[in-house]
């Protein structure tokens, strides 16, 4: 039997795209889940699965269905904070700050909420845990366009190596880049004006030669990194590989 089998696994922003795939990879390898979404989240009613319509900008809301989750199914072994937004999409210059607030309360405080409610859940318990953030090549370097997404992500990327240095090794900390999958953001930056996002051609040829990692290998590295002595690191900022290369 694998490794996470029968393991307990908190996924947010699991109501579609790569959040409902990870969720649907980790139940089909034997992962006890709590998913949780601002829709209607996947795998709704199946066995081994507990999910709740959370608002990851709401602490007390995020707190409140790890405790459920641990109630209902146990321990929670790895927590993966996917919830993410692209949008607003525009030069610094153009950028309303209103907006540019409501997206890092998702992108930023919304995992600051998610990791806040794991390192509680994990201190003091024996045998520890795994935290996952999604971040993106992004925080790497900026792209003109995604003055908030750019900084949000390097916030992740912060934010993490900070609870690694906290908490390690009780808690293995490790912010994500899962590579380029093909999901409703994708649809929204390929449909962005290039006079707003100047890189849109590289996303575009991306579609076109069909160059994405796909949830369930993004779900099948975050087991291994999880889970598999062989793959785990003392990296906490990576990058998954190219899941089609040549």
């Amino acid at each position: 039997m694998a490794v996470e089998h029968g393991k307990v696994a908190v996924v947010t922003g699991a109501s579609r795209g790569l959040g409902a795939g990870i969720a649907e990879r980790f139940a089909a390898r034997g992962v006890r889940l709590g998913l949780c979404a601002r829709g209607e989240p996947a795998l709704s009613g199946a066995d081994g699965v507990v999910t709740g319509r959370v608002d990851v900008t709401d602490a007390a809301a995020v707190t409140a269905f790890a405790e459920r989750v641990a109630d209902q199914l146990g321990p929670i072994h790895l927590w993966v904070n996917n919830a993410g937004v692209l949008e607003p999409v525009a030069p610094v210059r153009d950028l309303d700050p209103a907006e540019v607030g409501a997206h890092l309360r998702v992108n930023v405080l919304g995992v600051l909420h998610g990791t806040q409610a794991f390192v509680r859940h994990v201190r003091g318990r024996p045998g520890g845990g795994v935290l996952v953030n999604i971040t993106s090549g992004a925080a790497q370097r900026g792209r003109a366009g995604w003055a908030a997404y750019c900084a949000g992500k390097a916030a992740v990327d912060r934010i993490t190596e900070v609870v690694a240095a906290e908490e390690g090794p009780a808690l293995r900390a490790h912010a994500v880049a899962p590579g380029v999958v093909d999901t409703h953001m994708q649809e929204l930056i390929r449909a962005t004006p290039a006079e707003r996002f100047p890189d849109v051609d590289r996303f575009v040829e991306l579609k076109r030669h069909g160059r994405f990692n796909t949830p369930a290998f993004v779900a099948d590295r975050l087991l291994e990194l999880a889970f598999d002595p062989a793959h785990r690191t003392d990296e906490v900022v990576l990058r998954l590989p190219d899941e089609h290369v040549g």
